[in-house]
């Protein structure tokens, strides 16, 4: 069945990328405006670093590992199922009910109904940054810290992905929250750049031990850095993101089908 979910996924995304080729000049500069908006967010990490020697104790280069691997997960969750925060829309307009006599997943229908291939271009400037970042880290590059660095990314990609599936089913019983879910999402995106210690002792904890926002990025790169864990946390939790991220996708999984078990159609 995963297979088969599988196959109809890449069908779809292709023929979004089809249509969108037919238009290719379009495409082309919809994708650079996608990539050039994410600069944006690195120009904010250059104006700290314009006042400050180091963030937290972190280094630029640090920072810019930081913020590299965690944008490159949110940006290929964003690419792959981000148009799932667009449920609410489809519900309203009365178009979520054609999707459920379809053979093929909700989910997976869902996250292709509004695909956009030029979302792809987003992890451009991120994937450039964590290359130029590894280069610029004084660190010993061991056979392990090499195999962590795609490992997290990719981990921290289910890990997102789980978070705008779970957060997108609320919106079986509250189609208007669009706007909340959608910063709720980015709020996460963002809150994964910077050192948890910036946001305080308490904040960060709940964000790393409550919400598994640390396991993007931040404790898999500690192991990376070579640095202590200024939250005193447990060491083999630089390790769990795997885990943690099988299990955030198997809560999104349940959280989606209680919600479409919920949805009752948008009547007359």
């Amino acid at each position: 069945m995963l297979r088969a979910e599988a196959r109809a996924y890449v069908l779809l995304v292709r023929v979004a990328f089809r249509e969108a080729a037919q238009y290719r000049t379009s495409l082309a500069l919809r994708s650079l405006t996608e990539a050039a908006a994410t600069v944006l967010d690195l120009a904010a990490i250059g104006i700290v670093f314009a006042h400050l020697p180091a963030l937290e104790g972190f280094s630029l280069a640090e920072v810019a590992f930081l913020y590299g691997t965690s944008a490159l997960a949110f940006a290929l969750a964003e690419a792959f199922v981000g148009p799932v925060d667009r449920l609410g829309w489809h519900i309203r307009d009365g178009r979520f009910d054609v999707v459920l006599i379809r053979p093929v997943s909700v989910l997976v229908q869902t996250a292709t109904m509004a695909f956009s291939p030029q979302r792809v271009a987003r992890a451009a400037q991120p994937a450039v940054i964590v290359v130029v970042s590894c280069l610029a880290l004084h660190v010993r590059w061991t056979p392990d810290r090499v195999l962590l660095v795609p490992a997290m990314v990719l981990c921290g990609a289910v890990l997102a992905a789980s978070a705008f599936v779970a957060t997108a089913a609320v919106l079986f019983v509250a189609p208007d929250a669009t706007v909340a879910v959608a910063a709720s999402t980015q709020g996460s995106a963002l809150a994964a750049r910077y050192p948890m210690t910036v946001y305080g002792h308490h904040l960060a904890v709940l964000l790393t031990v409550v919400l598994p926002i640390g396991f993007v990025s931040w404790l898999p790169a500690l192991h990376v850095l070579s640095r202590a864990d200024p939250l005193g946390l447990p060491t083999a939790l630089r390790f769990a993101s795997p885990l943690v991220a099988a299990v955030s996708a198997g809560l999104a999984a349940l959280a989606w089908r209680a919600g479409v078990r919920r949805y009752r159609s948008t009547g007359s």
